[in-house]
């Protein structure tokens, strides 16, 4: 892949932990101006070939939205999305350190195929390896990964040196919600990215528990 025109937004030694619940780590305007850096890179990676958006439900909702808006906007329309969901946590913080595939995409959409993973953050690396190795049998014509955000510290040791192609932010460990990332299924329609679990979450989960 040819070098990129724009650098990861490295976001990991910025005091990102003193944040209170609720406070900004990005707002709109950075996170779409950044999207729209993406995409200028992915339309040149893929000019003249057909691509394959493959957005992982739910949290790549928002991004895969305003990626495809920012893709048109960067003279790119040779694509198609497809949509898989895959559970790597159980409602809780924390991954649980492997893949189960809820709704997958069947492989004659794929096969010959020029695929482009999508999600919203790359923290164990768990979702990404374990989908790449789910399409190993597909016999794509290529693979590669965009995640909006990416937690180097959090990256299972066993799987650091899986290549994330295109990354926006690179963010330290703290938890994070909005803009498709939810706490507890709660806060994912923010259009800031903020420091989380929020205080509407917390009292989201309290009351689906009573």
């Amino acid at each position: 892949m040819a070098a990129s025109r724009y650098e990861t937004r490295d976001l990991t030694q910025l005091p990102i932990e003193a944040l209170q619940p609720g406070e900004v780590v990005l707002n709109a305007e950075q996170i779409q101006n950044r999207v729209n850096e993406l995409a200028e890179e992915i339309a040149e990676t893929y000019r003249d070939q057909k691509l394959i958006l493959v957005g992982l439900l739910k949290g790549a909702d928002v991004f895969m939205v305003h990626m495809m808006e920012a893709l048109y906007k960067a003279g790119f329309t040779n694509f198609e999305t497809e949509y898989m969901q895959v559970k790597t946590r159980d409602n809780q913080l924390e991954s649980s350190g492997k893949i189960d595939i809820i709704k997958d995409i069947p492989p004659e959409k794929l096969i010959n195929k020029n695929v482009l993973l999508v999600d919203d953050i790359a923290d164990s690396l768990t979702t990404f390896v374990g989908v790449a190795e789910h399409f190993q049998p597909y016999g794509l014509t290529s693979f590669r990964t965009l995640s909006l955000l990416e937690k180097p510290s959090r990256h299972r040791p066993e799987l650091r040196g899986f290549p994330l192609d295109f990354v926006g932010f690179k963010i330290p460990d703290v938890w994070v919600e909005g803009y498709g990332l939810d706490s507890f299924e709660y806060g994912r329609g923010n259009p800031d990215i903020v420091k989380g679990p929020t205080p509407g979450a917390l009292a989201f989960k309290a009351a689906q528990q009573k």
